[in-house]
C-alpha cells in the first residue's frame, strides 16, 4: 500500500530529477547526419513519412535482437532480401498508423501505469526489489532521461491498449481450451535407461582413407568464407581525456550551482495503516485506539505496527519507512509528518490508502556538500566536456586525413596519436567476436567489401559506428571463397565419422535393449520414477518427453524408446498418466493466449483498415526492394 507508493515514487523522483549542468565550453554532442533532401519518403501514412532514417532505425533495431538472439549464428546481412526490407516497411507503416489513431482517439495510459511496468521488470530488479542503480545505468546506455523513457514506455502500452481491444477479444471455446491444457499439463510417471553414444567412441577407428573419401564427397562442407585481413583506426572522444581541469573554472563552477549539491530536509517516520474496509467509520475508531497505545507507550509502536498495520511492506520493519523527502509521499501523509516535530506521534491521517498513526521518529536538516567533496565530480565532468569538444573539432580533419589520404590509416594515426588495429577473417557477415561487432558494423563491412576498398585498397571514409565514434579501416589482403585443406578439416571429419557410427550403435543395442525389456518387463538399470509432462520435462529431451507423452494413455503400461540430440537412445518405462485439473488463473492465461493467437487475423485486418483511411502508401519501391538508395551521403 503505502510502501509501494513510496518505493514507486522514491526511484521516480531520483531518476526524474535529472540535472541540467552547464555546458563548460561546448552544449551538444558532436554527431554526424546525412544530408537530406525536403521529401526522401519511403513510404507515407497519412500526412507522415517514412524516411530512409527510419528504416535504418528499425532494420538496426532488428538485426540486434537476431544478434542477441541468434549468438553465433547471426549474419549481418540476414535482412538484405526484398522481403525483409519489405517487412520492415510495412511494419514501420503499421506502427505509424497506430500511432496517429492513439493521438486522434485519445488513448491514454497512466504514468503510474508505465512506471509500475518498469518497476517490475525483472532486468531491473536486485533480490526481487526494484533497482535504481540498475535503471540509471540502463537508461545512460540508452541516451535517454527517466522522463523520455517513461513517456515512451506510456507511448507503448498505448498503442497495446489499442491493438489488445481488436486482437485480445477473439471468443475461444471452453473446451479448446481445456484440451490445450490437458496436453501442456498430462503427467506421467516414468523410468528411463540411456544408451549413450559417446561410450562407443573410444572402440571406433577412421582410417585416412576413409577420411579422405568423405573429404572428397564433401568439399562443400568445408568452404572457406570470402574474407579480408583489415587494419582500422577508432576516433572518439576517449582519444582526447588527457585534458587538465583548470583549478579556477571548476571552482568558480562549483560557486555558481552550490544549488546542485543542496541535499533537502528529509524525515524519517514509522506508521500503522488501517484500511477503510466496507466500514470507514469502525476503521477510524480503530485507528484512533491505536493512536491512543502509541502515544501512552511510544517504544511499543513497532510492537502495534506489526500486529496492526495493513501496509505489509513496512509492518515488518515496525511501520519504519526511513529517511524521505518531499514529494515522495501522498500529499496528506507527507503534510502530517513535516509539521511534526521529531518524536510526535499524530493521526489519524486519512489517504487514499486508508487512516495513517504516524511516528517522526527522526529529521536530517538541509545540509550542502562543500567543494572537497563534489571537487573530483565535476573535475570528471570538466574533463568530458573538453573531450567531446576537442573530438568535435577534430572529427572534421580526421574525416578529411583518411578521405584525402587513401593508401595508408599512418597519416591519420600519426596526426591524432591513434592505435591501428589488425583484425583477420572479416567475412560479410562481419565478425565473431562480440568485443569487435561494435567497432567492425554492418556499414563498415559493406564499405570494405565495396570496389574501393577490395580492389583499390583505399581507406573507407569515416563512419560512425555509434555514437561519437568514427572508425576507418583498410583492406590488407583479400581471401577469396576457397576449399580449406584435407589436412585442416582431418581432426574434424574423424570425429563425425566416429560420431554418426557411434550414433548406429547405439541405436542398434538401444533397440535390442527395449525388445527385451518389453519381454521380460524387467526395470533393472532403469532410473528412480519421475513424473514429467510437456511443461515440467525434468531436464528430459524433448524428443523423449514427446514419446512419452504421445503414447496412448489406455495402452499403458509401456515401454517406448527413441534416439536423442547427441545420438543417445533412451529407453522409457511410462507407467501411468494423470490429467491434473486446471486453476482458474490458467484457464484465463491460456483463454488470453489463444485468443491472441486467433486474434492475430483480426488484428491485421484492423491495421490494414486503418492504413487504408490515412491513405498509406509505398512511395519509393526501388529503396524498400534494395535496387537503389536513397539520400545517398
Amino acid at each position: 500500500m503505502l510502501q509501494a507508493f513510496r518505493n514507486h515514487k522514491r526511484w521516480l523522483m531520483f531518476i526524474a530529477m535529472v540535472l541540467i549542468i552547464p555546458s563548460f565550453v561546448v552544449t551538444g554532442i558532436y554527431s554526424y547526419n546525412r544530408m537530406t533532401q525536403a521529401d526522401n519518403s519511403i513510404a507515407k501514412v497519412g500526412d507522415a513519412s517514412i524516411t530512409p532514417e527510419d528504416f535504418d532505425r528499425a532494420k538496426r533495431e532488428q538485426l540486434e535482437r537476431f544478434r542477441q538472439q541468434l549468438g553465433e549464428n547471426f549474419r549481418a546481412n540476414m535482412l538484405e532480401s526484398p522481403e525483409a526490407r519489405e517487412a520492415i516497411v510495412r511494419a514501420l507503416m503499421d506502427e505509424s498508423a497506430v500511432t496517429q489513431t492513439v493521438a486522434a482517439e485519445y488513448v491514454d495510459v497512466s504514468e503510474a501505469d508505465a512506471v509500475n511496468l518498469i518497476k517490475n521488470a525483472a532486468a531491473l530488479q536486485v533480490d526481487g526489489k526494484f533497482s535504481t542503480e540498475l535503471y540509471e545505468r540502463f537508461l545512460q546506455s540508452q541516451g535517454k532521461s527517466d522522463a523520455q523513457f517513461v513517456a515512451e514506455i506510456r507511448r507503448d502500452l498505448s498503442k497495446e491498449v489499442l491493438l489488445s481491444g481488436v486482437a485480445g477479444t477473439y471468443p475461444v471455446p471452453k473446451a479448446l481450451v481445456r484440451e490445450l491444457h490437458n496436453v501442456l499439463t498430462e503427467e506421467r510417471e516414468v523410468q528411463t535407461f540411456i544408451v549413450n553414444a559417446t561410450d562407443y567412441l573410444d572402440t571406433l577407428v577412421v582410417k585416412d582413407e576413409e577420411s579422405k573419401a568423405y573429404y572428397d564427397a564433401h568439399r562443400d562442407e568445408f568452404m572457406a568464407p570470402e574474407h579480408v585481413k583489415i587494419q582500422y583506426v577508432e576516433f572518439s572522444p576517449e582519444n582526447f581525456r588527457d585534458q587538465k581541469p583548470n583549478p579556477d573554472e571548476i571552482k568558480a563552477y562549483y560557486e555558481q550551482n552550490k544549488n546542485r549539491w543542496v541535499v533537502p530536509e528529509e524525515r524519517r517516520a514509522s506508521h500503522i495503516l488501517i484500511e477503510f474496509g466496507d466500514d470507514k467509520a469502525a476503521a477510524l475508531k480503530t485507528a484512533e485506539k491505536l493512536l491512543a497505545e502509541a502515544k501512552a507507550d511510544p517504544s511499543k509502536f513497532a510492537e502495534l505496527a506489526k500486529a496492526n498495520s495493513a501496509d505489509t511492506g513496512s509492518a515488518n520493519d515496525g511501520g519504519d519507512l526511513s529517511f524521505f523527502g518531499r514529494g515522495l509521499m501522498v500529499k496528506p501523509f507527507e503534510d502530517a509528518v513535516y509539521a511534526a516535530k521529531k518524536g510526535d506521534i499524530v493521526g489519524p491521517v486519512e489517504s487514499e490508502f486508508g487512516y495513517h498513526i504516524i511516528y517522526v521518529t527522526d529529521i536530517r536538516p538541509e545540509h550542502g556538500k562543500s567543494f572537497e567533496e563534489v571537487k573530483g565530480e565535476i573535475e570528471h565532468e570538466y574533463v568530458e566536456q573538453m573531450a567531446i569538444r576537442e573530438f568535435s573539432e577534430k572529427a572534421e580533419e580526421f574525416t578529411n586525413i583518411v578521405y584525402e589520404q587513401p593508401d595508408s590509416l599512418e597519416p591519420a594515426a600519426e596526426r591524432f596519436g591513434l592505435k591501428i588495429e589488425t583484425v583477420d577473417n572479416v567475412t560479410r557477415e562481419g565478425v565473431t567476436d562480440p568485443e569487435l561487432r561494435p567497432i567492425i558494423t554492418e556499414h563498415l563491412v559493406e564499405s570494405l567489401f565495396g570496389d574501393e576498398s577490395l580492389k583499390e585498397k583505399r581507406n573507407t571514409s569515416a563512419i560512425e559506428v555509434r555514437s561519437n565514434v568514427l572508425v576507418s579501416a583498410r583492406v590488407l589482403e583479400h581471401f577469396p571463397t576457397a576449399v580449406r585443406p584435407y589436412e585442416d578439416v582431418k581432426a574434424q571429419i574423424v570425429e563425425k565419422l566416429k560420431l554418426e557410427r557411434a550414433r548406429e550403435l547405439a541405436k542398434a543395442d538401444g533397440e535390442k535393449k527395449l525388445a527385451e525389456v518389453r519381454a521380460s518387463k524387467s526395470l533393472e538399470g532403469f532410473a528412480e520414477p519421475v513424473r514429467v509432462s510437456r511443461q515440467k520435462t525434468q531436464g528430459q529431451p524433448v524428443e523423449l518427453i514427446d514419446a512419452e507423452i504421445s503414447y496412448p494413455a489406455d495402452k499403458l503400461p509401456a515401454f517406448v524408446g527413441t534416439q536423442v540430440e547427441g545420438g543417445a537412445y533412451i529407453i522409457a518405462y511410462v507407467k501411468d498418466s494423470k490429467l491434473v485439473e486446471p486453476t482458474e488463473a490458467q484457464i484465463r492465461s491460456l483463454t488470453s493466449e489463444l485468443a491472441g493467437i486467433y486474434g492475430e487475423a483480426d488484428r491485421i485486418g484492423y491495421l490494414d483498415a486503418l492504413k487504408a483511411t490515412l491513405n498509406a502508401r509505398i512511395e519509393n519501391e526501388a529503396f524498400v526492394k534494395g535496387e537503389t538508395q536513397a539520400n545517398e551521403e
